[in-house]
Formats: C-alpha cells, sequence, structure tokens
C-alpha cells in the first residue's frame, strides 16, 4: 500500500466551495494527477478519500462538512454529464459522511431513479416524503410519485401527488397525472384543471334544448382551478375558495 500524505486545497478553492483548510488525504504518487494546472480532480480525490476512511472510518467525523459537500458537488456534476451510476456514487460517499443531509439524500433518490434502480431509490423515497422540509420540493416529489405509480403502488403516487396538489400547482401534465393515480386507486375520476372533457363518439350524450322560459345556468360543475365539483348555483369553490 502506498504511503498517504496530506494535502490542504489551495484557498482560492476552499474560498470557492466554501471549506475549511482541512487536510486530505492522497496516496504517494498520485498527486499530479489529482492537483493539475486546471485543477483539482474532485472524483479522484474523493476516491482517495474514500479508500482512507475505509481503513480510518473513526475520521469520517473530521471530513464530515468538507468531504459531503465536494461529493454534492462532484454527484451533481456526473449526473449532469448522464453518468447516473456514478453520480449515485458520490451521494451515496457523502451521505456516509453526513446522513442527516437531506439535499443530499434527494439528489441520491433522483439518481437511484435515473439508473433503473428502482427499488432502492423508493426506499430513500419513502424516507423522504415523511420529512417536513421535503414537504414542498416538487422537483423530489413529482419523480417519486411517478415512480410509485410505475412500479404499482397507486396508492403511494396518490398520496403524495394529494399533497402537492394543496399547492395548486398550475402544470397540466401535474394533474393528468394526478387524475391517473387517483383512478387506479379506484377513486371516481374528474376533469383536471386545463383538461378537456369529451363526448364519447359510440354513445354521444342527448343535451336537450333548453325550454323559452328555462334559465341555464352559467355554472361550470368543476372549479377551473382545482377540479372540485361545485354545488348548484356555488359563488365560490368549497375546495379552493376560488370566486367563480
Amino acid at each position: 500500500m502506498s504511503p498517504i500524505r496530506f494535502y490542504s486545497l489551495a484557498e482560492s478553492v476552499r474560498n470557492q466551495f466554501n471549506l475549511s483548510p482541512i487536510p486530505f488525504p492522497v496516496s504517494s504518487g498520485r498527486e499530479n494527477e489529482i492537483f493539475t494546472p486546471q485543477g483539482v480532480c474532485l472524483d479522484l480525490l474523493l476516491d482517495e478519500l474514500e479508500d482512507y476512511l475505509r481503513a480510518h472510518p473513526e475520521e469520517k467525523f473530521f471530513y464530515k462538512e468538507a468531504g459531503s459537500k465536494l461529493a454534492a458537488l462532484e454527484g451533481i456534476r456526473q449526473g449532469e454529464d448522464g453518468f447516473h451510476e456514478q453520480a449515485a456514487h458520490y451521494f451515496e460517499l457523502g451521505l456516509a459522511l453526513d446522513p442527516e443531509n437531506l439535499a443530499l439524500r434527494c439528489n441520491y433518490a433522483l439518481a437511484l431513479q435515473s439508473s433503473g434502480r428502482n427499488d432502492e431509490a423508493m426506499r430513500q423515497y419513502r424516507f423522504l416524503i415523511g420529512q417536513p422540509a421535503v414537504s414542498g420540493q416538487f422537483l423530489v416529489l413529482i419523480p417519486a410519485a411517478k415512480l410509485f405509480l410505475d412500479c404499482g403502488d397507486p396508492v403511494t403516487a396518490h398520496q403524495i401527488l394529494k399533497h402537492c396538489a394543496s399547492f395548486m400547482p398550475v402544470d397540466n401534465e401535474f394533474w393528468e397525472l394526478y387524475a391517473e393515480a387517483r383512478q387506479r386507486c379506484g377513486i371516481k375520476p374528474w376533469t383536471a384543471p386545463g383538461q378537456k372533457k369529451y363526448l364519447s363518439a359510440a354513445n354521444p350524450a342527448v343535451i336537450p334544448e333548453p325550454q323559452e322560459k328555462e334559465k341555464v345556468s352559467a355554472k361550470k360543475n368543476f372549479c377551473p382551478a382545482c377540479g372540485n365539483r361545485l354545488k348548484p348555483e356555488a359563488r365560490f369553490c368549497g375546495g379552493c375558495g376560488r370566486a367563480l
């Protein structure tokens, strides 16, 4: 095994990533690979740190902040380049150092899902959806709901989407996904906001002509904002409070 030397990152790099001046372990002979004229190769530096902590687990505490930050940065970079397995690896390393970091765990779940590791991703999502700090994170909750729906768990998908619906998202794709989850749970379907309602081509409905003195209500049967069924002559939606 090569001797280990310790190197602190340059002040400019520490300031860029807001890191403390903690020295990182590097195997002797790998310095030029890691510290190049173009900058620090974070993936190689983190690989060295992972190997070192495997042999010295008692020192994880010292690298909690700096190591998890660098692991998050490298995981995001790998994910943006399309290397989702590698991204998941670095997010996992970050979580080994800082297991309570919810941002890391959210990224880890998304990377697992993008890698096709659905069972592992769902385990992470089940933990995350119970955390108050994640309750408004649509970029995490919507992919989670899609995954549960695709994997045959419409109940969990519906629970997630029902929570999201309370924030009144305006994306029509969201409401269509919500309607699908409701339908697969056996809940009575409804017309989502922005979703067109079509008459059956096979059995067209017969729409009677109004009598001469009959008053025809101008009100819609469903709220255009949340899709809630309206009472006759309602002035406000009982679901979201919107004026009609």
